[in-house]
């Protein structure tokens, strides 16, 4: 038996579902992040990663209550729990071991890391670990006691996949039940708290960046409040903060103490492992592709890198690729990838190209002969000073630009001033582009001219995307 069966919830997708009756197998990531593509993400080895698994002050609280428990403990033959003499003794006692660290603080000093203090241990946080030993088959609880499993010799001792994949239902659990938990042994089960733990998906996407407890807390209160269907008044909240802490703050708290997590200056980042685990959990849904070592990076990684990735990792992926290789193959590997990528691809590895200065004109040049590029080549060159009638840029090669800059914006969800980025590219006076863009050769340029249409703060202007997109329905 367990001693919570009703807290088991082994998906990470199962806090955002199960108010609505499912049963997580049928999560949709994409939907949760709002994308099924994101940046390349790079990763240590596996023995680099369980090396971090095995340091986790929380699993090593969790090994040490199960090692207490030893032989057997009695346990409550209806809920499988301690006792409460049994729960307070554990405490006291592994407290003067050191071995339960229950506090963690921003990092303050030069190592700019969270730090873990080890204090005394609560009854609350004994259970916390209790049903984690339960969890992760450290120990079994019978009818009438519970012992210690052979379960506690896969962390830190197993094999490094062993460890990872203790880790990783470590952080499951934790992510799944540990509010919940909270919210029972306060005696207040009704009080919603499980679909906190996905918020570490938007934590995943900020990735470098990390996100900050304020904007975790905001998060985590708003979730509660819609799955509580009116359990939470405001009045509640506030009161729950003030006796158990902000939620956030207390989940945040235990991944760190797992390892999942750093919090630097109130910004929360998942660490290397958090980010293995979340990335094992979101690659069949998610496009995330793993990035190999800068020397085995192709161009192609580059450029994705560069169209998905924050402007932190794409400067110092692009350090990484750019130092392993002469000026000149990377300026054709990029002009390569730019010729088999869409108008994203395009765009990115051009981009890159500028990057190289001077050392790229010569597949600038050679990219004059390649129609998709020839608009892009043109305006290198020009900036390089050429200024032959060859490099002069036509209607058509703005038109061809303005599509490919435009024909991936998704309508529903634009950017933000996305009104000024199209008045800058097409002024009052100049809709007589619209004519040209519409006759394009180009896959997008429907969706460009729906852009405009839909958009651009000038009425007239937008009236002329329009009536130029209609053109272009009409001859399909």
């Amino acid at each position: 038996m367990t001693s919570h069966p009703h807290l088991r919830a082994p998906n990470l997708d199962d806090a955002a579902d199960s108010d609505n009756g499912d049963n997580g197998d049928n999560g949709d990531y994409g939907e949760l992040l709002g994308t099924t593509r994101l940046s390349p993400l790079r990763l240590p080895p596996e023995a680099e990663l369980a090396a971090m698994a095995r340091r986790s002050p929380l699993l090593a609280a969790v090994r040490a209550l199960a090692l207490w428990i030893g032989d057997g403990r009695p346990v409550d033959d209806e809920t499988g729990a301690l006792s409460e003499d049994d729960l307070a003794l554990a405490a006291e006692e592994l407290s003067a071991r050191g071995v339960l660290p229950t506090e963690m603080t921003d990092a303050t000093d030069a190592t700019n890391a969270t730090q873990v203090t080890q204090v005394t241990a609560t009854r609350d946080e004994v259970s916390q670990w209790w049903e984690l030993a339960d969890d992760l088959e450290f120990i079994h609880i019978g009818e009438t006691k519970a012992t210690v499993e052979s379960g506690v010799d896969d962390w830190p001792d197993g094999d490094d996949n062993t460890v990872l994949e203790v880790w990783k239902q470590a952080f499951a659990s934790v992510c799944a039940w540990s509010l919940s938990l909270d919210a029972e042994l306060a005696g207040e089960p009704h009080l919603h708290l499980h679909g906190a733990g996905a918020t570490v998906l938007p934590l995943f996407a900020a990735r470098e960046n990390g996100i900050t407890m304020a904007e975790l807390s905001a998060m985590v209160h708003e979730v509660a409040v819609i799955d509580a269907d009116g359990d939470w008044s405001d009045d509640g909240w506030r009161s729950w903060v003030a006796s158990h802490g902000d939620p956030a703050e207390v989940l945040y708290g235990r991944l760190a103490l797992l390892g999942a997590v750093q919090i630097t200056d109130g910004v929360v980042r998942l660490t290397e492992p958090g980010l293995f685990v979340l990335w094992s959990e979101l690659k069949s849904e998610i496009d995330i592709p793993l990035l190999p070592s800068a020397e085995s990076m192709s161009a192609s990684d580059m450029v994705s890198i560069a169209l998905l990735g924050t402007d932190e990792q794409v400067g110092v992926e692009w350090n990484l690729w750019s130092a392993t290789r002469t000026a000149t193959d990377a300026a054709k590997q990029l002009a390569a990838a730019a010729e088999e990528g869409g108008p994203g691809e395009r765009g990115a590895a051009t981009a890159l190209l500028h990057e190289l200065g001077t050392d790229a004109n010569q597949v600038w040049e050679g990219l004059l002969d390649v129609p998709s590029l020839r608009p892009y080549a043109k305006q290198a060159l020009r900036e390089a000073g050429n200024t032959s009638a060859r490099c002069e840029l036509t209607d058509h090669d703005i038109a061809w630009l303005t599509a490919d800059m435009f024909c991936d914006v998704d309508v529903e969800h634009p950017p933000d001033r996305i009104g000024d980025l199209l008045a800058s590219t097409v002024g009052e006076g100049d809709e007589g582009l619209f004519e040209v863009l519409w006759r394009l050769n180009h896959p997008g340029a429907g969706a460009a001219l729906r852009v405009f249409g839909e958009y651009h703060p000038d009425r007239k202007v937008a009236k002329a995307a329009r009536r130029a997109a209609f053109k272009l329905e009409s001859v399909r």
